[in-house]
């Protein structure tokens, strides 16, 4: 899933759903060295959700300002033993061990530090950059060392890949302006046992002309109101959404004994604007 803002600096996040298990990234736009340089910006008027499940609690929203910086983090996981992002009572979640490991590396409590993560996922979803950001009430003069301590800190199937200085007006979820999610599913009789985390497997042969065609239907601006949760008040009322593309991709999988490839992999590609 790839999100755009307008604000600075602009998030970009991709988030690849692989046939019930999903994968999110998140890619750095202006470059990262751009990023990097920013300078760090006071957050007193930052406005946050607060609940009682989490820094994004689905049953509870508070108004509550906080004084602070902003930072921005791109996390990569892979998410097979989590379950999702979400902060739970029974973890363990991507936000229940970054918020452990930025507790260490902060000496903050997880309540000071606000974090807040783009989106919701499952369980399963594997993350190549997905967008966050988190509050300190202090300033860095050089990211270097809390980044490094950060990734000292968490398992290895979860990295800080970069972590920037945002503008209090940045916000990890609100600001995102698209998405692309993909899909991949694994066309074979035999599953191939390095794809099994990462695709869907369908045996049965599947028409990917006929797929791309079925596509065309979603393209175009729909009200998803059927797949709205009407118990939740989280700040995203409009349920209408624009698709501007859906690809169904072949995708060749080189063997691992380095034989013959194998054209056993569909890709769908289905970016859509989220206001």
């Amino acid at each position: 899933m790839e999100n755009l803002n307008s604000l600075s600096p602009i998030q970009n996040k991709r988030m690849t759903c692989y046939g019930g298990v999903a994968a999110a990234a998140a890619l750095p736009s202006p470059p990262p060295t751009t990023l990097t340089t920013l300078p760090s910006s006071p957050c007193n008027t930052f406005v946050r959700e607060v609940g009682s499940g989490g820094a994004e609690d689905p049953n509870t929203v508070v108004k509550q300002s906080v004084d602070g910086f902003k930072w921005r983090l791109l996390v990569s996981y892979d998410g097979t033993r989590y379950k999702g992002w979400q902060f739970q009572q029974t973890p363990p979640t991507i936000q229940c061990i970054l918020e452990k490991a930025l507790t260490q590396a902060t000496k903050l409590e997880r309540k000071d530090l606000h974090l807040v993560g783009a989106s919701r996922t499952d369980g399963g979803v594997h993350a190549w950059g997905q967008v966050a950001h988190f509050i300190t009430p202090f300033n860095y003069d050089s990211l270097d060392s809390i980044h490094a301590a950060l990734n000292g800190l968490l398992p290895p199937d979860i990295r800080v890949r970069e972590i920037s200085a945002a503008v209090p007006e940045f916000h990890a979820r609100f600001s995102a302006k698209g998405k692309i999610y993909h899909y991949k599913i694994y066309n074979d009789a035999i599953m191939d046992p390095f794809q099994r985390l990462y695709a869907y497997h369908v045996t049965h042969k599947l028409n990917a002309a006929v797929m791309r065609e079925a596509a065309n239907h979603f393209i175009g601006t729909h009200d998803f109101s059927a797949f709205v949760n009407s118990s939740r008040n989280d700040g995203m009322p409009n349920p209408v959404k624009t698709i501007f593309r859906f690809d169904i991709v072949n995708m060749v999988i080189k063997s691992h004994n380095n034989l013959a490839p194998k054209d056993g992999l569909l890709s769908l590609i289905c970016p859509f604007h989220c206001h």
